[in-house]
C-alpha cells in the first residue's frame, strides 16, 4: 500500500480529485501546468511554497509528557529518542491506548468527515514461549480538520508482556476510499474493534481470530488498491538507547508529523486545562501539525 506522500504528483492529482479534494489535486495542477516535468516529482519532495500541506510529510517527531517537572499546570515535552528507557519493564505487561488525536489537515474534502484506518503492530511475549509473536490490531476513526474525533483514550493493547528487547510499536493511519464500502465500514464497529486486544492467557478466545482480521483488512486494501496510508508512525518502545527509537517507559508519546529539524521539544509543554500541546512564547493556539498521543501504563489485574 502506497504512502500518499509517495505518490508522483500526477498520481496525486487523480487521487485527490477522487475523493474530494478539490484544493489540493487544483493546487498540484498548477505545479505541472507551470513545469510538466515535475508531473513524475514525489508529493514528498515539493517545496512549501508550492504545496504546502501538512500531510505530504513522511517524518515523525516524537515528545514524551515529563510529567515530574510539571509546573503551573504546564507539562514539559522531552524527546522521546533520547530519554533513558524503564528496563524493569522487560517482561511485565503493560496497557498501550490512544490519547488525543488532532488532525491540523489530511486529504479530502477540508470541512468533511474522513473514515480512517488506524492499524497497530507489536512484538508480543506470551507466557511460556521462547519467541515473540507480533499482533496485529486495527481501529477504526472518524476524523475532521482542524481538529479531532469523538474517541480518545481507546485502548489498543491490554495485558502486552514486553519482549526483552522491546516491543517494535508501529501504527499506519490509512484514509479509507467510501465508495462501496459501507458494509466494511460498518464491519469495523463491532466491538472487538473498538475495545481493545485482550492479551492475556484465557482472557481472550478469539485473539488470532481477531489478529487474523486485521492482517485480512490490511490485505484487502492492498489488493483494492483504493487506500493510501498518511502516516507511518514507528516509536518502535525499546530499552537500546537507540537514538532512532522511543524508549520505553510508563507515561504519554507525542507523535507528531512534523521535520525534525522544524520542532524542538523544548519550545513546547502539554495544558493540563486545555489538553492541548502548546508553545511558550504563546504565538499559536497549539502544535500546527498532524499528531496523535499514546499512553503506556503498568497493566493491573482484576480481581473477581
Amino acid at each position: 500500500m502506497n504512502n500518499i506522500s509517495d505518490l508522483t504528483l500526477n498520481e496525486a492529482k487523480k487521487f485527490l480529485k477522487k475523493i474530494g479534494d478539490k484544493e489540493g489535486a487544483r493546487e498540484i495542477k498548477q505545479i505541472i501546468k507551470e513545469d510538466p516535468e515535475k508531473a513524475e516529482m514525489l508529493v514528498s519532495e515539493t517545496m512549501d511554497r508550492q504545496f504546502n500541506q501538512v500531510w505530504k510529510i513522511k517524518e515523525h517527531a516524537y515528545g514524551f509528557l515529563d510529567v515530574e517537572n510539571e509546573k503551573d499546570g504546564k507539562i514539559p515535552i522531552v524527546n522521546a529518542l533520547t530519554m533513558d528507557a524503564d528496563k524493569s519493564l522487560k517482561g511485565k505487561r503493560i496497557n498501550i491506548r490512544i490519547g488525543n488525536i488532532y488532525v491540523e489537515r489530511y486529504p479530502g474534502f477540508f470541512g468533511g468527515e474522513h473514515e480512517i484506518l488506524f492499524e497497530f503492530k507489536a512484538k508480543h511475549a506470551p507466557e511460556g514461549s521462547a519467541e515473540d509473536e507480533t499482533i496485529q490490531y486495527t481501529q477504526k476513526y472518524t476524523l475532521r480538520n482542524k481538529g479531532g474525533g469523538g474517541k480518545s483514550g481507546l485502548s489498543i493493547m491490554k495485558g502486552l508482556r514486553v519482549p526483552n528487547n522491546g516491543i517494535d510499536f508501529y501504527l499506519n493511519t490509512i484514509y479509507l476510499s467510501n465508495e462501496n464500502e459501507e458494509k466494511f465500514l460498518r464491519f469495523l464497529e463491532n466491538g472487538i474493534f473498538t475495545s481493545g486486544l485482550e492479551l492475556i492467557p484465557g482472557a481472550n478466545p478469539v485473539l488470532k481470530q481477531v489478529t487474523g482480521y486485521a492482517s485480512g483488512i490490511t490485505q484487502y486494501l492492498i489488493d483494492e488498491k483504493k487506500s493510501k496510508i498518511i502516516q507511518e508512525i514507528g516509536l518502535g518502545f525499546d530499552f537500546a538507547g537507540n537514538t532512532e527509537v522511543a524508549s520505553l517507559k510508563n507515561g504519554t508519546y507525542v507523535a507528531a508529523q512534523a521535520p525534525r529539524q522544524m520542532l524542538s521539544w523544548s519550545d513546547w509543554y502539554y495544558d493540563m486545562d486545555s489538553s492541548l500541546i502548546q508553545p511558550y512564547d504563546d504565538s499559536l493556539d497549539r502544535l500546527p501539525y498532524n499528531h496523535i498521543t499514546f499512553v503506556v501504563s503498568k497493566h493491573e489485574e482484576e480481581n473477581d
